[in-house]
């Protein structure tokens, strides 16, 4: 027997516990990030008798590229490979890619290298890791129109069940390609869409694109280098228009995105993503969080949003006519930016508790350097618990808080070297109180991300977490 053999007998005594992993996703989509469902066994009960064991259930279909033509030489192209092996493993079944690097191309194909419709659902595509010795799909340069690697289609109300990316990661060479927008991962279905330990890096536009209806569960993953500042691509974008979703967004590492970490909505008058981010670091990008009117309520908890000299409002909305309807706040660090922590022009509702601002409005001179740590108009503040403002304009040269037609309360604002707190118009500031910064229980950049940079963490397919 080979080592292939047994490297593929060895992969198949896993696939029934990925399938009842899949199943359990709805279980699991809003539980606390270590609350995963018990891993399953590879035994069924068989008929209740004396004489009869336990039976052992069919697993899935599992199909290696390699089987199909993939060289996983980073020259040749093996999209045709990858899509013989997804429609033999569909639907339903997981399709593996080793290490290496595996050369995609969507230049025959306007644009799209891979597309998965509801012929192929309930589908996994499964890697070796997202590192440098892991699995790395590289979209073959060269591509003039709108381009991706995988879009996930299909017509309204026809759903391809639940859809898992895993242990891989998606490079789009944006600096090889042409002009127009380049999406990673593109969903334009419905269903559920998940996606662990990968890496989404250099696309022109958006890293990871959520259109349509597809409910999402992104964890452990990493997304860098997306986007530019001519076109403002961002690295995550919850933007669905066909019906009320739920995305989930836990222990993801964003950082140096053309745009914003996480693009909530779009500019249809319509409620429809509701956004959990939570234990995320977002890191020197133009802004962390944009929420525009296609939001209906956005979490943020246990995150750290840090800027840098090209950080510009960490927290906004676009465009700022529009009403934002639900944004909270919960433990987070806001440190960096050239403008407002947040700024919010518009009516809307927003909590804070537990939020920690600081070296913010650092270099808007046009405006004066006037706008605050916390810029709003008509924001109903409801009953907000601590806030902290220190270093606000150069050498503490703005004012804290820039507050007009505001509603609510806020429990605690604490201060450092600001001769005043500023304006805070309708708001009832409850305490105001010079001291240190507050501290929010946010994670460090170790933290976050695929788990296989951190040995001491299961990988997504032992946990199904």
């Amino acid at each position: 027997m080979t080592e292939r053999e047994i490297t593929r007998r060895e992969a198949l005594a896993a696939i029934v516990a990925t399938v009842v992993g899949v199943v359990g996703i709805a279980v699991a989509f809003f539980l606390p990030d270590d609350d995963t469902p018990p891993r399953p066994g590879t035994e069924t009960p068989g008929p209740s008798t004396s004489t009869e064991g336990p039976t052992t259930e069919p697993g899935p279909a599992y199909e290696d590229i390699r089987d199909y033509g993939a060289a996983v030489d980073g020259k040749t192209d093996d999209t045709g490979a990858i899509l013989r092996a997804i429609e033999a493993a569909s639907p339903g079944g997981i399709v593996q890619m080793p290490p290496g690097t595996i050369s995609i191309s969507g230049i025959d194909t306007d644009g799209k290298a891979i597309r998965l419709g509801p012929e192929n659902a309930n589908l996994t595509l499964r890697g070796a890791g997202p590192g440098s010795d892991g699995t790395r799909l590289v979209l073959a340069e060269g591509h003039e129109g709108v381009h991706g690697a995988i879009t996930i289609e299909s017509k309204p109300n026809e759903s391809l069940g639940t859809v898992r990316f895993e242990n891989f990661a998606v490079d789009g060479q944006k600096g090889k390609q042409g002009e127009n927008p380049g999406l990673g991962i593109h969903t334009e279905a419905e269903g559920t869409f998940v996606m662990r330990d990968c890496h989404v890096t250099s696309w022109r536009n958006a890293g990871l694109k959520l259109s349509g209806g597809m409910d999402a569960d992104i964890r452990y993953c990493r997304f860098d280098n997306n986007g530019l500042l001519s076109n403002g691509g961002h690295d995550i974008s919850p933007n669905q228009s066909r019906r009320p979703t739920n995305t989930v967004i836990k222990r993801v590492l964003c950082s140096n995105s053309g745009g914003v970490s996480i693009d909530v909505g779009q500019n249809n008058d319509a409620n429809l993503q509701t956004v959990l981010v939570e234990r995320c670091v977002l890191l020197d990008s133009r802004g962390s969080l944009k929420i525009s009117t296609e939001n209906n309520s956005t979490t943020v908890r246990h995150t750290l949003m840090r800027g840098d000299d090209g950080t510009t409002i960490p927290v906004k909305v676009n465009p700022t006519d529009v009403s934002i309807d639900d944004v909270t706040l919960d433990n987070v660090l806001i440190d960096g930016g050239g403008w407002p922590g947040i700024d919010f022009p518009c009516p809307g509702r927003l909590h804070l508790n537990e939020v920690a601002i600081k070296n913010i409005d650092q270099n808007n001179q046009e405006r004066g350097r006037d706008r605050g740590g916390i810029y709003t108009r008509k924001i109903d503040f409801g009953d907000s618990g601590r806030v902290s403002l220190h270093n606000i304009g150069q050498n503490d040269d703005s004012i804290g808080l820039n507050i007009k037609e505001g509603g609510g309360s806020i429990a605690e604002v604490v201060y450092g070297g600001l001769e005043d707190l500023g304006i805070t118009e309708g708001v009832e500031i409850q305490k105001r109180t010079r001291g240190a910064p507050l501290e929010p229980d946010v994670p460090s950049e170790d933290d976050v991300g695929p788990r296989a940079n951190r040995p001491d963490t299961p990988t997504a397919t032992e946990s199904q977490g």
